[in-house]
């Protein structure tokens, strides 16, 4: 898509299905590509696919999952002829069965070139963020303890400032997630066994997985108020979560990381006004756009799930009185979804979502309410 202007922005968020070197593992013992000639070969296409892949998406800021070594982003960008045109913040997988999220923002819509103050990968929830003998007022009386106090897959974090002058754009706080999935939970069998797993091992597993990502949402959630909620009304604070959040768009897992905000679909309506704690799906801009909604990012059992998302602050919203950049498109690239491409090909087994956003200040001479 043609940019208009220097503050229009593009987000987009990438699954890459365990990206890995030759020789390098992932979830089990056995490489995904061995260190041979037939390893390399389908490493090769690999790169090749998810090359292709990032020229299409052309976005500004490109969110990415399952990535196990950063030399392997950085063969794909290279392949791709796009390793001078952006900053990439990666890191290797501390070990087998932790595989890292990593970011890429393009260099001329990223101030000085360089990702402002650095970054931080968050593998901890907030340190008063704990469910320690909660107990239900109503209902309910025995009480309720979760230790779970960390995320499965870290958080990035990173600050960036687009150019231009004659309103300067503000900083903007870039959140990459990939949250636990609803797979069941790899649970150790070792003596002494709880009864749970001796008599339902198939619906403990699950059930821990559901446990573990609302956890994850909840102490999202709880970073993310800390960053949007402000006590001065005009304040600003623009956010944006990318990620996959391994859920659909409604449900409680992500209604928790949205704070559900009010989406303005009447015109005499003061709905969507203000919400300085809310995040708008991309999705759900792009349905309210559109006569026919067919969005899937992901295929189980030949189940179609919306699994990867944008959400962005009010921002980006389009009747918010603080709005700085307007919705104009979502895009879903999930063809290859449709036959064995990551076998063939060595495709994701996940679309690509990218959404863009027009820099377009709301005018302080209308009345939105």
């Amino acid at each position: 898509m043609p940019r208009t202007n220097m503050r229009d922005l593009s987000f987009a968020t990438f699954n890459l299905l365990n990206l890995q070197i030759p020789g390098g593992l992932t979830y089990s013992n056995r490489p995904p590509y061995p260190d041979d000639e037939e390893g390399k070969k389908n490493y090769y296409k690999k790169v090749m696919w998810t090359a292709m892949q990032i020229r299409r998406l052309d976005a500004e800021v490109i969110a990415f999952q399952e990535l196990w070594a950063k030399q392997a982003l950085i063969d794909v960008f290279e392949k791709a002829q796009l390793q001078n045109d952006y900053d990439i913040v990666a890191r290797d997988a501390p070990g087998r069965g932790k595989p890292q999220v990593a970011l890429a923002v393009r260099k001329d819509r990223n101030k000085n070139s360089q990702l402002l103050d650095g970054w931080e990968w968050i593998e901890t929830f907030p340190d008063n963020f704990k469910f320690d003998k909660l107990r239900e007022s109503y209902g309910a009386e025995e009480e309720i303890t979760v230790t779970i106090d960390k995320f499965s897959r870290p958080i990035l974090h990173a600050v960036i400032q687009p150019e231009g002058r004659s309103p300067k754009p503000p900083e903007i706080s870039i959140y990459v997630a990939h949250l636990k999935s609803k797979g069941p939970a790899r649970l150790s069998f070792a003596e002494p066994q709880p009864d749970a797993l001796i008599h339902y091992a198939k619906i403990t597993k699950s059930a821990v997985s559901h446990i573990r990502r609302i956890m994850e949402a909840g102490a999202m959630r709880a970073m993310l108020d800390a960053v949007m909620k402000c006590e001065d009304e005009d304040a600003i604070s623009p956010v944006v979560l990318l990620g996959d959040l391994n859920d659909d768009t409604l449900s409680v897992t992500n209604e928790l990381l949205s704070d559900q905000p009010t989406y303005r679909v009447v015109e005499k309506s003061s709905a969507g006004r203000s919400s300085d704690k809310g995040l708008y799906s991309a999705e759900r801009l792009q349905q309210y756009r559109s006569s026919r909604h067919v969005y899937y990012t992901h295929i189980y059992k030949h189940k179609r799930e919306s699994l990867d998302h944008i959400l962005v602050s009010e921002e980006f919203y389009d009747h918010s009185r603080k709005r700085l950049w307007s919705f104009r498109e979502l895009e879903v690239y999930n063809d290859h979804l449709n036959r064995e491409a990551f076998e063939e090909e060595g495709a994701s087994d996940h679309g690509q979502v990218r959404a863009y956003f027009d820099w377009n200040p709301m005018p302080g001479e209308i009345d939105v309410t």
